[in-house]
């Protein structure tokens, strides 16, 4: 019996699996190995060798234990009762399992902040002290557009929808230590692939795309700053600095769980600005 265990045990670590999926895949095969013990102490208690059958008893109860805390840990999102685990681990000198929990998704969620950083626009780097505040608006046909470029974001892995692989209870505490109302999917947002800005018949119309092959419209420029586009472009040069692709589905905290909700995904942008009678040094562009 435990040889036919270690067998299915051997097998697992050539499958690549969620690891949440594989400890509940170890806590069944652990219940079928308990039980065969039950059953090898009743067999010693037949031949009259009571003290290993009391043995076999006292481990059983022990995996019995554990194999139930797994239950609560791995397939629901109760917290076990009586759980001592905590105090093994700190006797043993590893660190409580909330205090690593905690630890975790603080480096996990730094590690996206990282990676959001790190993107860099297709149109460069531009200075801080030249960009404007924006905003796009969009019709029904360029929300279509851009849930389509989404969708093939997600596609190619240049976006992923996964909350960054935090479960419904990190998600909780995030938003509970951050005092955020919400959480996205694609987090709080990420850079189109290719995009630009093109003037057509009196409008300032934004393409998104995955290369600048295929592009979709995905609206027109609403207002830089206070004003209009063509107005504030008769004093300043402008240019798309930034099209970022948010929304989509988001989790929020209701009163006693986590939320799901579904929504299109939009766009947000940014202009940077340079006066017409400055020198081009004023606004650097760079592109790495």
């Amino acid at each position: 019996m435990f040889t036919v265990i270690d067998m299915i045990n051997h097998y697992l670590g050539y499958i690549n699996v969620n690891v949440k999926l594989k400890n509940r895949i170890y806590t069944i095969i652990g219940f079928v190995g308990n039980f065969y013990m039950l059953y090898l102490a009743f067999r010693f208690f037949e031949n009259g060798r009571w003290v290993r059958g009391l043995g076999f008893i006292a481990v059983f109860l022990i995996f019995l234990y554990f194999l139930i805390m797994n239950i609560y840990f791995y397939f629901t999102t109760k917290k076990a009762p009586f759980d001592i685990s905590p105090k093994i681990e700190k006797l043993l000198g590893g660190k409580p399992r909330e205090v690593a929990e905690n630890e975790n998704l603080r480096q996990r969620l730094s590690q996206r902040e990282r990676g959001h950083r790190a993107i860099v626009p297709s149109t460069g780097i531009f200075e801080k002290n030249t960009i404007l505040p924006a905003t796009i608006k969009s019709s029904q046909r360029e929300i279509h557009n851009i849930n389509q470029l989404a969708e093939q974001m997600i596609q190619n892995n240049f976006a992923m929808a996964d909350y960054e692989g935090l479960s419904d209870d990190e998600i909780l505490a995030h938003l509970q230590e951050s005092n955020e109302t919400e959480l996205y999917a694609i987090g709080q947002g990420i850079p189109f692939p290719y995009f630009e800005l093109r003037e057509e018949n009196g409008e300032a119309n934004i393409y998104a795309g995955m290369n600048q092959m295929n592009l979709y419209r995905i609206g027109q420029v609403a207002s830089v700053g206070l004003s209009n586009y063509f107005e504030v472009k008769q004093q300043y040069q402008l240019y798309l600095a930034q099209a970022v692709l948010i929304g989509g589905q988001r989790k929020f905290a209701g009163r006693s769980s986590l939320m799901t909700e579904d929504s299109p995904y939009s766009a947000k942008i940014q202009m940077a600005y340079q006066k017409r009678d400055d020198t081009p040094t004023q606004t650097r562009r760079r592109s790495y």
